[in-house]
């Protein structure tokens, strides 16, 4: 009986055993996701409750650098379900876990999740290569968990562009120290650098050149279009035969006697030191590129994302993807990495080729490493990105012409080339020459505006973050341009008929304390008006007519002043453009005004009227307006002539074109030798008119001053016969002379009126 007892109070503290341990939950982990990579340096570790028989449940944390957790960091009690972390190393990859317990048991431990701090801070603005303002705006991703950021720029980069002595496309570069480099290109250039200067080297050929390679300075290939191969001795370049006629493409070296060269519809040949002679690679379509470690680990790459790989004794094909692979660089066996098209990617692990992310989108055309954790692409459009052992971003090269090749002998020596001649020089870190500016931005601010820097120069920029702990990776530098002087706007280049007062205008540039502006009348500007403004615009005034001008603006601020713009020229009006009456008119009215259009800063207009075109025996009038009344009544149907000059103190313009016209028939009865009669006339405002009419017909009365102005108006429908007609305008004309006009149709009729 009392072994049965013994057995059964085994079972039962077994089964409790059993079912305390397993009461309470695991934790599940949240966020950040497994293997997330960019987490802030404050990453917030979220993870699932869970539920137990206790009275409270509490979670134990462990966050450590390896996913042994030996050396973990624990907190334990937490009774919420997230823990924020701070001062995380930047780059630094984390493996963290939860546990609960409520006081009865204790969970396991959750699955470890992994995840990586971001590197450096990601910039967003102003585009790379773009043109800025002396002030432009720096912004970027929001960064939480820091505490600062160091920003730098410089005139001075990593990368900088050398004069090629060339306008043609270069194809490919091989740097053997930092003295000794060559480059290819179209038509068969090649390229020396010895010392500090590029030389265009006899190359006996014109084919165009897409590759070069070097074993050491008196050993080294180029090869190209039609199977071209030339060999380097350390004198003279020398043609070799190929014994294809397919363009070659890329290639390779371990030593003088051992080499490879791959081109179009699958070729590849290999060099013994003495001939080259054909291999059989399992590829049909275009190789593109040729790289490798030894005579034995040799991966060739090309169209539709074909591949060979050379053991040593046999080639292995193989597909990547279905893009062009264009560039191909093996850092060691298991780290292979191809540049391709439309921004991709592709990284052999040695199990499996992986895509990486780029950021871009443009065509890749050639990759280099210095090392695992340095490595470089060049592309289309200046493509240019920087690995820096964990990701890819995108950097400045400085330029927006294509790049085809790049080679780098170490960390501060190398070169990119690309077209129209471009050859840009590696100098490693940069950021060292003494304009370089460094600045502090509180971490809790996401921009920052540049101030004062210099017109027309290269500016290239980065940025880094800190917290108390830690300082992140330089980020990859931008570059922009800032505007060499300002872009004038009106009058635009070579205009015409420009007012003596006319304002010029330019864009406006932000970060530019005032604007120099010089008028010239030779494109030299010696001697010139100068002249300054904060707002965009001048205007000038005591012009000549009939001259040419030439304006020009420079910016500046209280570090630098603008080259002058490129000047612009216009030339002053020399001649009056008549409005009315029209040339040819006829049936004009006796006392017709004449008017044209206003020349600004013109001080007053000279008008001569006579009755022949010679304008002999003419009347000559000066007014300050652009019109003229006639102030005594022209004869009736006679032709007339006038014409206008604009006068400015001693200058004047030409005379206006020639107008002629003829004046109307009258229809309204004159009345003692008048066509109607005024009286009193001097008058003290108080009007008669009498006058006579055949029709009936709407008849008009007008009265204005000398200066054209109207100052009263009456009209009405008369009974034939005589007609009188009075007006008390006492209080509407003060003393002066008047001139009273009475239209009946087309046809006018004017006295000269006196109030006293």
């Amino acid at each position: 009986m009392k072994n049965i007892l013994q057995i059964v109070s085994i079972i039962l503290l077994f089964n409790l055993t059993a079912f305390t341990q397993t009461r309470i939950y695991t934790p599940t982990l949240r966020s950040p996701e497994n293997a997330a990579v960019n987490q802030m340096p404050n990453a917030l570790l979220d993870w699932d409750a869970v539920t137990g028989d206790g009275s409270e449940i509490a979670y134990d944390v462990q966050i450590a650098p390896a996913s042994d957790f030996l050396n973990a960091t624990s907190f334990w009690n937490i009774q919420v379900t997230a823990l924020s972390m701070s001062n995380l190393q930047f780059k630094g990859m984390y493996y963290w876990r939860v546990r609960a317990h409520d006081g009865v048991a204790i969970s396991d431990w959750s699955e470890a999740f992994s995840f990586t701090v971001v590197s450096t801070v990601t910039i967003t603005a102003p585009a790379n290569q773009s043109t800025q303002n002396p002030d432009p705006l720096v912004k970027w991703n929001t960064l939480s968990g820091v505490t600062n950021y160091d920003i730098q720029i410089d005139t001075a980069y990593s990368w900088r562009t050398e004069s090629s002595g060339v306008s043609t496309k270069l194809t490919d570069v091989f740097v053997l120290d930092a003295n000794n480099a060559w480059a290819v290109g179209d038509g068969g250039l090649i390229l020396h650098r010895l010392g500090n200067a590029w030389n265009v080297v006899e190359s006996g050929v014109t084919n165009n050149l897409t590759d070069v390679f070097f074993v050491n300075a008196i050993n080294g290939w180029a090869c190209g279009e039609n199977g071209t191969i030339l060999s380097y001795d350390g004198t003279t370049w020398t043609s070799m035969t190929s014994g294809v006629t397919t363009t070659l493409n890329g290639l390779f070296f371990t030593s003088s006697n051992n080499g490879y060269v791959v081109g179009n519809t699958g070729t590849a040949l290999h060099f013994d030191g003495t001939v080259w002679g054909t291999q059989t690679t399992g590829v049909t379509v275009d190789f593109y590129a040729i790289h490798g470690l030894t005579a034995q680990r040799i991966w060739a790459v090309g169209k539709s994302g074909k591949y060979s790989y050379f053991d040593g004794t046999t080639w292995t094909a193989g597909t990547v993807s279905t893009r062009d692979l264009v560039g191909v660089w093996a850092v060691d066996i298991n780290k292979v990495y191809c540049a391709s098209k439309a921004g991709r990617i592709y990284f052999w692990n040695g199990i499996v080729w992986d895509e990486q992310a780029s950021g871009v989108t443009k065509d890749l055309n050639d990759v280099c490493f210095i090392d695992e954790n340095n490595g470089y692409i060049v592309g289309k459009g200046g493509t240019l990105l920087y690995f820096n052992g964990s990701e890819w971003k995108a950097s400045a090269s400085g330029t927006t012409q294509d790049l085809n090749g790049i080679h780098l002998l170490d960390a501060s020596t190398g070169y990119i080339v690309g077209g129209s001649g471009t050859l840009i020089a590696f100098q490693g870190e940069g950021f060292n020459s003494p304009y370089r500016k460094s600045y502090v931005a509180a971490g809790t601010i996401l921009e920052f505006k540049f101030s004062n820097l210099l017109f027309g120069q290269s500016h290239y920029f980065r940025m880094r973050a800190r917290h108390e702990t830690d300082t992140s990776d330089w980020s990859p530098a931008r570059s922009f341009f800032v505007v060499a002087s300002p872009t004038l706007d009106k009058p635009v280049d070579n205009s015409a008929g420009i007012a003596l007062d006319t304002l010029v205008k330019w864009d406006l540039l932000t970060g530019v304390v005032k604007y120099g502006v010089q008028l010239s009348t030779n494109a030299s500007f010696t001697d010139p008006l100068y002249g300054e403004s904060s707002n965009g615009e001048q205007r000038f005034d005591g012009l000549l007519f009939g001259q040419d001008y030439f304006w020009r603006v420079n910016a500046r601020h209280a570090d630098d002043v603008s080259d002058w713009s490129v000047p612009f020229k216009f030339t002053t009006i020399n001649t009056v453009n008549l409005i009315s009456p029209a040339d040819n008119a006829i049936d004009v009215v006796l006392v017709p005004r004449y008017t044209w259009d206003a020349i600004k800063g013109t001080e007053k207009y000279l008008i001569e009227i006579a009755k022949n075109s010679d304008f002999t025996a003419s009347e000559t009038n000066i007014t300050a307006t652009n019109f003229y009344q006639t102030q005594f009544v022209l004869e009736n149907m006679k032709d007339y002539y006038w014409r206008v000059k604009a006068i400015q103190g001693l200058d004047s313009t030409d005379w206006s074109a020639t107008r002629h016209f003829n004046t109307v028939s009258t229809s309204i009865n004159e009345s003692k030798g008048q066509s109607f009669s005024l009286y009193p006339n001097p008058s003290n405002g108080e009007l008669n008119l009498g006058f006579n009419v055949n029709t009936s017909e709407m008849v008009q009365v007008e009265v204005y001053n000398l200066l054209g102005n109207t100052v009263f108006k009456d009209s009405f429908v008369p009974m034939v016969g005589e007609v009188k007609k009075s007006y008390d305008l006492r209080a509407t004309l003060k003393k002066g002379v008047y001139l009273v006009r009475l239209l009946d149709g087309k046809k006018v009729f004017t006295q000269r009126l006196t109030i006293e």
